[in-house]
This record gives C-alpha cells, structure tokens and sequence, in this order.
C-alpha cells in the first residue's frame, strides 16, 4: 500500500515545500515545470519501483492524480 506520507516526503524534499496532503496542483506550485515533473516522476518510480505509462505522465496535475495511477499500477 502507498501511503500518502510517502508521496509527500518526495513532494516535499524536491520542492523544498511542507505539504501535508495530496491536494496539492501544478498551478499552485510556481516551481513544478516540466523538469521539477520529470524529477518527481523519476524518484516515485526509483522509490516504489514502478513505471508510470508515458501517457499517463504528462497529464496529471496534481499529486492526488499521482497516487491514483500509482495504486491503479
């Protein structure tokens, strides 16, 4: 099970941020471009050992979206 204190912690440590829950979105991140989207994605994936579909990558928005194609995974 993915918990979302996990999702958070790699958010967090990125970003240099101190969410505490999944709502948060791209548009309210002013530093979640392209490249920091990349970097997240790359460590969720080292992390949990997965593979998001590359389809799947470039159109989430927010961090809830995340979990929810991780646990669909």
């Amino acid at each position: 099970m993915i918990k979302d204190d996990e999702i958070l912690s790699v958010f967090n440590e990125i970003f240099h941020t101190k969410f505490t829950s999944l709502e948060v979105y791209r548009a309210q991140v002013p530093e979640w471009d392209s490249m920091k989207h990349a970097e997240l994605i790359i460590k969720l994936q080292k992390k949990f050992n997965f593979r998001f579909k590359a389809s799947d990558i470039s159109r989430v928005t927010s961090l809830e979206e995340i979990k929810k194609l991780m646990i669909k995974i």
